[in-house]
């Protein structure tokens, strides 16, 4: 099996680059999007978008089984525009749509529990889209766009992702561990309940959809459903920070997010990670790799 993997710098293309050699047969290639440069022998490209033709041509030569997209923009902490936005979350994806349907093989991607307003969470599959935003707003247009055609298509919308990178990208668990560093009390607002999911549990989910051949929109929520004190507090045991001060607030609206995974578990028999279970190895990457993190 041949896979193309679009944007492997991403949380999720970060695990699945790093599982898909370890766990199958499968071939890998990766295209990260971005300004063009030379191929790589190991089956690497940088390819600008707005050359579409290369980008298409590119990924038509590899003679791909499966196209991966993780590609996604969820949150606006870089500031992005919006003609960035719809570019990534619509444009992109309904291109890899078209692309795939041209090489006549199984696409992937994904979307977010931003899709729902947080009234009445946690959310099946079955439920009914709610967005309050423009990102929001892209994400239902791109699972608009994958529902067109969920015979060929597997979207997996996922809660809050989290998780080690060798890219050095910063997660909340990061961010979180980072503050923690500086020993200043720490001021926690709770604003969501949802069940943050680890990145390694999305992969496994994305390589048994391929080997199993399975389509359609799947849940990918993790096993707890946690507030943001309880991921401070579960983070301070695991990372090690005892002696710190966790002020803790409620909004005066806590949003109830997060996604029910049952489809998910039965259709491609994916138990996902504890969140505590899940910080222990990442806490163990952390220690083995030496790494400095720093905002």
């Amino acid at each position: 099996m041949k896979i193309v993997l679009i944007q492997p710098d991403t949380l999720i293309g970060d695990a699945l680059e790093n599982l898909i050699p370890r766990e199958t047969n499968a071939q890998l290639c990766r295209i990260k999007i971005g300004a063009s440069s030379a191929t790589n022998d190991d089956l690497e490209y940088t390819l600008d978008f707005s050359d579409r033709k290369l980008l298409r041509k590119t990924i038509l030569s590899e003679k791909p089984d499966v196209i991966i997209n993780s590609h996604l923009i969820t949150n606006s902490k870089d500031n992005p525009t919006k003609e960035q936005i719809w570019n990534v979350n619509v444009d992109l994806n309904d291109f890899l749509i078209t692309t795939a349907k041209i090489a006549e093989v199984h696409y992937i991607t994904f979307s977010s529990e931003l899709v729902f307003d947080g009234k009445r969470g946690p959310y099946s599959e079955d439920d009914l889209a709610s967005p309050t935003d423009y990102i929001s707003k892209s994400l239902l247009a791109r699972e608009s766009s994958c529902k067109q055609d969920l015979n060929l298509i597997t979207l997996f919308r996922t809660t809050k992702v989290f998780g080690y990178s060798s890219y050095d990208n910063l997660d909340e668990v990061s961010e979180i561990y980072v503050y923690l560093q500086t020993g200043i009390d720490v001021e926690v607002k709770n604003t969501v309940i949802s069940n943050p999911v680890w990145n390694n549990d999305v992969a496994r989910a994305v390589i048994n959809a391929c080997e199993r051949k399975k389509y359609g929109l799947y849940n990918l929520g993790g096993a707890d459903f946690l507030n943001e004190v309880y991921k401070v507090r579960l983070i301070s045991k695991v990372f090690g920070f005892n002696d710190v001060d966790i002020n803790a607030e409620d909004a005066p609206e806590i949003k109830k997010l997060g996604l029910v995974n049952l489809k998910v578990q039965t259709d491609l028999r994916i138990d996902f990670t504890k969140y505590e279970s899940a910080l222990q190895v990442m806490k163990y990457y952390m220690d083995t790799n030496f790494r400095i993190l720093s905002i």
